[in-house]
């Protein structure tokens, strides 16, 4: 029994032992196996940073349209990929975009989610036809100090021009509405009308019609807004235009009614004060009453009729032939009304001889040698 006993006991002791040498053997197969993966995943990335040359910074472009129109918003979405951790920040140029604004010059890199790479949006507008784009250079900094850039060419791309008939705004854009619309009488003979538009990815701050001036004007890359005042003949219904789409490719017709309010505008009351009808008949008065003056200064020696005919005369070449005429200083902007938000219908070129006609807060009323009315700051404006 005792000898069953010790040949059980040599047993397990011999299985025992080959069991423990079989898992420390297991044990160094799957060392040797890591270290044969890690020596594998070394030897690849060494032989793709000999392919490369030693760059770990790669550009691509993931979205560009192939053909856009001068002045139309379009986006540029850009992908890097960086093989390296050892780095700051990453920055972007662009060189060779003559011809080209791009409105977020300083956009920023940012990395997708659950992926290895970076994409930055850059939107660009044209000026015009063109069909290249511009180059894009992305540098890895460290310190401030450039450690590695890469370099993307801008690819070609078609640039049309549209030309459109009397009725074309000149605007290209995705969409364009007429957000409101305020119309007063201007003088005897006219309206003026200011519109409040929006419009997407477009140039519409090239808006033109009816030789109209621009006023307020705010954009954003994908919103543009502006605010847009014309004159028009006080007989006119409606504002009619045209903008083009870039979605549909094809113009899109504007019509805006014209809703007068009852009131006018004491700025605009009178545009010119020698047109006054009012004015017209006193000066007639006056005119008549000096020569009644005159007459019985003739007839009845009354000095007094005399005198009073002088005045009268005197009063009435000085309205008429005034001596308020001024200089308005070179690069002076005119407006249509006498505030800061009022819209720009012209910029002197050079000192430029005007008559005054009125004074109002700050501003001052003239009129042009073309005999249009505007005003200008009081500081702009030498008197003779």
């Amino acid at each position: 029994m005792k000898k069953f006993f010790y040949l059980g006991a040599l047993f397990m002791f011999i299985a025992g032992t080959a069991n423990a040498q079989f898992f420390d053997l297991t044990e160094q197969i799957k060392q040797y196996q890591q270290i044969d993966t890690a020596e594998d995943e070394d030897e690849e990335k060494e032989d793709l940073e000999s392919d490369s040359g030693g760059q770990s910074l790669f550009l691509s472009y993931e979205a560009v349209p192939s053909k856009v129109y001068v002045g139309e918003i379009f986006p540029i979405k850009l992908k890097a990929i960086i093989a390296r951790e050892n780095y700051e920040s990453l920055t972007t140029r662009l060189a060779n975009f003559e011809g080209f604004r791009i409105l977020n010059l300083k956009s920023q890199w940012e990395k997708e989610q659950n992926s290895e790479y970076y994409t930055n949006t850059f939107y660009i507008q044209p000026a015009k036809s063109h069909s290249k784009l511009p180059d894009f250079i992305v540098e890895l900094l460290v310190d401030g100090e450039i450690i590695e850039e890469a370099a993307l060419e801008g690819g070609e791309i078609e640039i049309t021009r549209i030309q459109g008939d009397a009725k074309f705004s000149h605007v290209v854009a995705q969409s364009l509405a007429v957000k409101d619309e305020v119309t007063n009488k201007f003088d005897d003979k006219s309206l003026i009308v200011t519109l409040e538009i929006e419009a997407t990815y477009s140039n519409l701050k090239e808006f033109n019609l009816y030789n109209g001036s621009s006023g307020y004007y705010q954009e954003s890359p994908m919103l543009q807004s502006l605010e847009y005042t014309i004159i028009i003949p006080n007989y006119t219904k409606s504002i009619d235009f045209t903008y083009f789409n870039t979605i549909s490719h094809n113009f899109q017709s504007i019509t805006v009614p014209l809703n007068i309010k009852s009131s006018d505008l004491s700025t605009h009351t009178d545009l010119n004060p020698k047109e006054n009808k009012f004015k017209l008949y006193k000066d007639i008065l006056f005119g008549v009453l000096g020569i009644l003056g005159i007459a019985i200064f003739i007839f009845k020696r009354y000095k007094i009729a005399l005198v009073a005919s002088f005045f009268l005369f005197l009063y009435l070449f000085y309205v008429n032939y005034p001596l308020n005429k001024g200089i308005v200083e070179k690069e002076t902007v005119i407006r249509i009304l006498p505030t800061e938000k009022s819209s720009i219908f012209h910029v002197t070129e050079g000192d430029l001889e005007v008559e005054i006609l009125s004074f109002r807060d700050g501003y001052v009323k003239i009129m042009l040698p073309s005999g249009r009315i505007g005003w200008v700051k009081e500081e702009h404006v030498i008197k003779n």
